[in-house]
């Protein structure tokens, strides 16, 4: 007859197996529901794009554009020039993989699908782990804890990141590991050595991500780790500092020049003033910014818990956790089709949902409301991210597309993802917007003078350029067509695209390019392409292999 001890022992055993087995169909669930919905957004634009796939953003042909060099050895997007036109150190390297196959165009979608299936597994093991509402056994329903999942996994915009191609799905993935890491802290337990990679590895993967290494580095000092917390914040600083000496040695800024030009650092030279408007701006846009609303919630939420945490350890973690929040609202980036500002949400979202398990019963319908109200701008991200992949299919595909196979020479852009990958072997791009440019990062006034003198030097015949962003072009440029969407862009930086001829002597032959081009454009693409040079004439064009919508314009004007 067994002893009391071993029926102690029988008892927890069981409650082990139990919760092995709640969290394994909990995390089976959670990656299904997640796939479920990133293949319907897959076939969606498939189906819209007419059988072709093409990620929601531009920006991640960059990433591959600049994969296809480094796999030759070479760090920019035109041979002969160095430049660091992506703000992740790590993500260029992981698509350096299959570079020249057909299979990688899609290596960003089965990393992030690989990363986002991983996070939802996470997501279920807090959820299960740390149950934002226990009955009397400590337990919560599965179905609840099915919902918070599924909640979760559209707080951490999971299937729109997965399909953007970019490196946020992985930058969320870590997140979560850093909130499980300040979880097991605030409950005076050590932090998990995978959180502490998590926290290492974030800044490589996006510079903000040092946000997250730094409350996990409190949350250690909370618990008098000091030597880890060292060790862990030299090691993420170290492939900052290296990547740095490693653009000095080839002539470029110590941050990726995306960084400097999209944090507009050379319209201000002044640094002072610079750093108190990018404060001044912070302060007012989580008052005027309807999307820093939640973040904002959680900040003074955070607050009022580190203020009233009654040891040491919840009083470090905590306004680590504050101040990651605090440093994101002030000086990081929101919006750009809901990717920039996911990572710190899911963050902070999952440490609060632990706050909220040690409190008292509440109403799960509640908790229920106040997860998608968080959730609310990422569920309509998901819901326009088919339509976001078909503008980047009728744009800057279709862009790609004409120098890549009918125009042969340099060109002028100022989007250089697909323009710039898989191009004809020599062409040089020049990106006047300046992330793939140092000098045209440097150049605080776009003139019609500047535009004339840099495409002269470097014998660019073609510009394709968005008219509303160059207000002053040269006078001896001729405008030959545009590519227009036919609604408001969602993702695009302007409705149209303009083709210039920017000498003369170049007219004639590019209209013969862009009139053989047109026939090849897919029907009912919702734009129009208005060539003018050969007056009189107005065709169709013909249909694409595989394409089965119905006619797009083609026409030239005098």
């Amino acid at each position: 007859m067994p002893s009391n001890g071993e029926e102690g022992i029988d008892a927890v055993d069981g409650v082990l197996i139990a919760n092995a087995r709640t969290f394994r169909r909990l995390a089976v669930f959670s990656i299904v529901v997640y796939l479920i919905v990133v293949f319907a957004l897959f076939a969606n634009i498939k189906r819209r794009n007419a059988g072709h796939f093409t990620y929601a953003l531009d920006d991640p042909y960059i990433h591959l554009a600049l994969a296809e060099n480094i796999a030759h050895g070479h760090y920019g997007l035109n041979p002969q020039e160095y430049s660091s036109p992506s703000s992740s150190i790590l993500w260029p390297i992981l698509l350096v993989p299959f570079v020249s196959t057909k299979f990688h165009p899609y290596l960003p979608l089965l990393w992030n699908i690989l990363f986002g299936s991983v996070a939802a597994a996470l997501i279920a093991w807090t959820v299960d782990r740390y149950p934002p509402q226990q009955d009397e056994h400590g337990a919560m329903n599965w179905w609840k804890q099915a919902v918070t999942c599924v909640l979760l996994i559209f707080v951490a915009n999971l299937p729109s990141l997965t399909l953007l191609g970019m490196e946020h799905t992985l930058q969320v993935l870590l997140a979560i590991g850093c909130a499980i890491g300040v979880i097991e802290a605030l409950q005076s337990r050590p932090i998990p050595i995978l959180c502490l990679v998590a926290a290492v590895l974030s800044p490589a993967v996006r510079y903000e991500g040092l946000a997250l290494t730094v409350a996990v580095c409190i949350a250690l000092w909370g618990q008098r780790s000091w030597k880890k917390a060292a060790v862990v914040f030299g090691l993420s600083l170290a492939p900052l500092i290296a990547f740095s000496v490693f653009l000095r040695e080839h002539g470029l800024p110590v941050l990726p020049m995306s960084v400097l030009v999209k944090g507009n650092v050379y319209q201000n030279p002044d640094t002072l003033r610079r750093i108190a408007n990018m404060f001044k701006a912070g302060f007012s846009s989580a008052v005027s910014e309807p999307m820093r609303y939640a973040m904002v919630v959680l900040f003074f939420t955070f607050i009022g818990l580190a203020w009233s945490a009654r040891t040491r350890e919840r009083h470090f973690a905590l306004w680590g956790v504050t101040l990651a929040a605090g440093a994101h609202l002030l000086i990081g980036r929101f919006g750009w089709f809901f990717r920039y500002e996911v990572y710190m949400l899911i963050f902070l979202t999952l440490v609060c949902m632990k706050i909220l398990a040690e409190g008292r019963a509440f109403l799960f319908g509640f908790f229920a409301l106040a997860l998608t109200f968080v959730a609310a701008p990422f569920l309509y991200a998901t819901r326009m991210t088919s339509a976001a992949a078909s503008e980047v299919y009728y744009q800057q595909y279709q862009m790609h597309r004409f120098v890549a196979g009918f125009y042969n020479g340099n060109y002028a852009v100022n989007d250089i993802g697909w323009v710039s990958y898989q191009r004809t072997s020599g062409a040089y791009v020049l990106d006047v917007f300046g992330l793939a440019s140092v000098e045209a990062s440097q150049q605080r006034s776009k003139t019609a003078a500047w535009l004339d003198d840099v495409t002269r030097r470097h014998d660019v015949g073609l510009a394709m350029l968005y008219p509303t962003w160059f207000p002053h072009l040269p006078r001896e440029w001729t405008p030959l067509a545009s590519l227009c969407l036919q609604h408001p862009p969602i993702v695009e930086g302007a409705k149209c695209v303009m083709f210039y001829s920017t000498l003369p002597a170049e007219n004639a032959e590019i209209t013969r390019d862009l009139q053989r081009f047109a026939l090849t454009m897919p029907k009912n693409s919702g734009f129009k392409l208005v060539v003018a040079g050969i007056a009189g004439t107005t065709r169709e064009p013909g249909q694409l292999e595989g394409d089965s919508a119905g006619p797009s314009t083609w026409q030239t004007v005098p």
